[in-house]
């Protein structure tokens, strides 16, 4: 386990783009976060009403979530021990998250999650243990 992790706090992002009479077009292109640009996008859908998806933090990893549909509810604890919530109910809201964070969503029977990336999927990028994350907290107070 690292002596000491540093870790940045999750945050809502406000997504560019237009709407006009013909609909809505919002995109996302932030250098600043993904230097090397979008490595993987994944879509969540079809959740069952109670069940929950992420349960997990990434050591690397920092994704970018949008709710393209319905509404998602983001629980995200970090390792220093604070606990972020954020409701997403509009496809120009986003939430950054950076490594670190253990994420718990929530998403309505309609909703659609979308994730965004900088990294390409690794199995070892995954802490999917909470107890672990949980030492991983302590030792970071």
């Amino acid at each position: 386990m690292p002596e000491s992790i540093i870790s940045k706090s999750p945050y809502t992002l406000t997504l560019p783009g237009n709407s006009t009479e013909t609909g809505s077009l919002t995109f996302w292109e932030n250098l600043e976060l993904f230097p090397k640009g979008i490595q993987r996008c994944f879509w969540i859908s079809g959740v069952k009403e109670g069940e929950t998806r992420g349960n997990h933090a990434h050591w690397q990893e920092s994704q970018v979530v949008v709710a393209v549909a319905g509404k998602v509810f983001l629980e995200i604890h970090s390792v220093q021990g604070e606990t972020f919530k954020f409701e997403l109910s509009s496809p120009a809201q986003a939430v950054f998250i950076p490594p670190l964070n253990w994420l718990v969503a929530r998403l309505t029977p309609d909703a659609v999650l979308l994730g965004m990336s900088d990294q390409a999927f690794s199995e070892d990028d995954y802490i999917r243990d909470l107890d672990y994350f949980g030492k991983l907290q302590k030792g970071n107070k």
